[in-house]
């Protein structure tokens, strides 16, 4: 190690004080004088510089929040009355939810698809009805599709559970505590 460190210093002090190290001057900031030569009035090209702190981080994070607040304009297939064409009490919250916020957003409003084509389309008709009757006249909107987000398969459900009740990452939090990524919680 010593050694290795030792080299470091040795080929650090030539490139500083080498002759074809040494930078020309600079006639506007006398560039090329100090210890390690650098040249201040280098020309950098526009676009050069990285990209502030966060801005990719929060692009990812504003991609995901788009795609969750998408989800909050669809209709699934367990909010219909069994299986039928009657909206239940969640799909009636849902629509109650959706109608306040849909003029404000450009994201259409999925009926998650049973892929019987007879009762997609009633199931549409029935989401056009109830949209016009609250002022939302805009029948293009409203799409038969899959959605974007996935559910939980029978066997994921409890391993999701219990990371969020054991406080998530830092093992901390628990039912009405404090943590979350190893918190003051736990309290059980």
């Amino acid at each position: 190690m010593k050694r290795i460190s030792l080299a470091a210093c040795v080929v650090g002090a030539a490139l500083a004080w080498g002759g074809e190290a040494r930078a020309q001057k600079c006639n506007s900031c006398l560039c090329g004088n100090g210890l390690f030569r650098i040249d201040n009035c280098a020309s950098i090209p526009r676009r050069a510089q990285p990209a502030p702190i966060g801005t990719y981080v929060n692009a990812w994070r504003h991609l995901h929040d788009m795609k969750a607040e998408m989800d909050d304009f669809v209709f699934y297939r367990n909010m219909w009355v069994r299986g039928g064409t009657e909206l239940g009490a969640l799909g009636r919250y849902q629509l109650d939810h959706m109608t306040s916020r849909l003029a404000k957003v450009p994201f259409p409003v999925v009926i998650e698809t049973c892929q019987d084509d007879r009762l997609d389309e009633a199931r549409r008709e029935v989401i056009i009805t109830l949209l016009e009757r609250r002022g939302f006249g805009d029948p293009s909107r409203i799409i038969v599709a899959f959605p974007i987000a996935e559910g939980l398969s029978a066997e994921e459900a409890p391993r999701i559970a219990s990371f969020y009740q054991s406080g998530g990452f830092g093992g901390g939090g628990g039912v009405g505590g404090l943590g979350g990524f190893g918190g003051f919680g736990g309290f059980r």
